[in-house]
């Protein structure tokens, strides 16, 4: 065949991940073989190759960085990892452990796995054969880091499934989910699909890599870490015989939405919501997990309402009406209220990173464009909802922030005249310069879903 005859790398990566859809629906029992192969590719590590690229990322425990990488060359960097793939050499190497705040609670942290380059382009080959043989299994109840589907679907069901008249909410959060994985219950559920050995054995070993924190190493005997190309699909087949065992049992009538780790169960009556959250404590414990004791609990979506993917739901009486809503309404929770506000600051920074200069343009144009970036993401999501008297108060919390930031960072002298906040806010809204949530068009904006783009479905 010709050069120019020749599918591109994606291309032929999109033919390959359909036939391995198309026999994975087609064959439910079927267990494949023959994968670890495919891996060396060229055309597959190259399609790997370009996934990590997109998401960018730092360097881990070896400190090669992407740039690094383009400036030796990626096709002998891509042609190594194939002959190590190919000869049975390649291991993976520990990841690099950082502990990063927590949205919103900046006294809080959350430990982050940083895998090699290296490990991330082989973690992405080995997801995109892997992803299509699971996901014609997985229920439709999951919606987390799964093909065609996100997070706006799954609050479209929590929606729907309020307008039935499931009205008490089991608003579930597990303990530590990454870091408390049994490695033997996620190989056994892999095994369910997949029997090619050496596969298994790879991603065992990446299980048992163990991490670097401070320079020391420690081992893992569970968990997956936050961070690794391969964990979110890792997590959706652990889960997935939650979701199987949820469709099937007899214990209660309800319905299950999951987003990831994160999900509710809505049903039609207290007792039915008190046996749906026994029965999903016994489920979890069979696989190891446990349900946060303090975070957990059976609500009533008028009375208390509930939080899920950063809204708040909450069946509420319409204006000028008695009557309540037919199903629950969703606007920005508190906590994802706090996130803006700290985002907010820590984009601000303290006084003097944003100036105004006379003659010049009036305003530090690179801080309000970070802002503006910011401020257009939050609004894209969040407007899926009844979120515009919360954008009006965190308008005025983005007015007063950044007023208040410019007033402490004029000059002091004393032929100076300084401004108050309250002056300098009243001549931001008057130019126009500041972005807004409740000015940003969402007329340019795509409907958000969150979805990814996939073709080997089609193919």
């Amino acid at each position: 065949m010709s050069a120019h005859g020749a599918n591109p790398p994606e291309d032929r990566t999109t033919v390959l991940q359909s036939k391995l859809y198309q026999a994975a629906k087609r064959e439910p029992s079927r267990r494949f073989h023959a994968l670890h192969d495919k891996l060396s590719l060229g055309y597959v590590l190259q399609s790997a190759w370009e996934l990590v690229r997109r998401n960018d990322g730092a360097a881990g425990v070896d400190q090669q960085t992407l740039a690094e990488i383009e400036a030796t060359g990626v096709a002998a960097f891509l042609a190594g990892i194939a002959a190590s793939l190919r000869d049975k050499t390649y291991r993976p190497q520990p990841v690099r452990r950082v502990e990063i705040p927590k949205p919103g609670e900046p006294t809080r942290t959350r430990p982050l796995g940083i895998p090699t380059v290296r490990d991330r382009v082989v973690q992405a080959a080995c997801k995109l054969l892997l992803e299509p043989i699971f996901a014609a299994d997985f229920e439709g109840c999951s919606f987390g880091f799964r093909p065609e589907k996100g997070a706006l679907d799954a609050l479209e069901a929590v929606y729907q499934a309020s307008r039935q008249g499931y009205r008490w909410v089991v608003d579930a959060d597990l303990q530590q989910f990454f870091d408390t994985l049994d490695h033997q219950v996620l190989m056994a559920a892999l095994r369910r699909r997949i029997s090619d050995g050496e596969l298994l054995r790879l991603i065992y070993r990446w299980l048992k890599a163990g991490y670097l924190l401070d320079g020391v190493y420690h081992d893992t005997d569970q968990g997956s870490p936050q961070g690794g190309v391969l964990s979110p699909l890792l997590a959706n087949v652990y889960l997935h015989g939650f979701d199987q065992a949820q469709r099937t049992q007899k214990s209660f009538l309800g319905r299950l939405t999951r987003y990831a780790d994160d999900f509710v169960i809505q049903c039609g009556t207290a007792e039915q919501a008190v046996r749906a959250l026994e029965w999903t404590r016994e489920q979890l414990a069979r696989v190891g997990l446990r349900l946060h004791p303090d975070k957990t609990r059976v609500v009533h979506d008028r009375e208390a309402g509930f939080d899920f993917l950063g809204f708040h739901h909450r069946r509420v009486l319409l204006t000028g009406s008695r009557k309540e809503s037919r199903g629950v309404l969703r606007w920005p929770s508190k906590k994802a209220c706090r996130q803006f506000r700290a985002q907010v600051r820590q984009l601000g920074g303290p006084p003097g990173r944003l100036r105004r200069e006379r003659g010049q343009e009036r305003s530090d144009a690179r801080g309000l464009r970070r802002l503006g970036v910011f401020l257009r993401g939050w609004k894209h999501y969040f407007r899926h909802g009844e979120s515009a008297r919360t954008f009006v108060k965190l308008d005025q919390f983005v007015v007063e922030r950044v007023a208040r930031n410019l007033a402490r960072s004029q000059p002091n002298g004393k032929r100076c005249q300084p401004r108050n906040w309250r002056q300098i806010a009243g001549e931001l809204e008057r130019e126009g310069v500041l972005p807004q949530l409740t000015r940003l068009g969402t007329a340019a904006l795509q409907a958000h879903r969150g979805r990814a783009k996939v073709r080997w479905r089609a193919v």
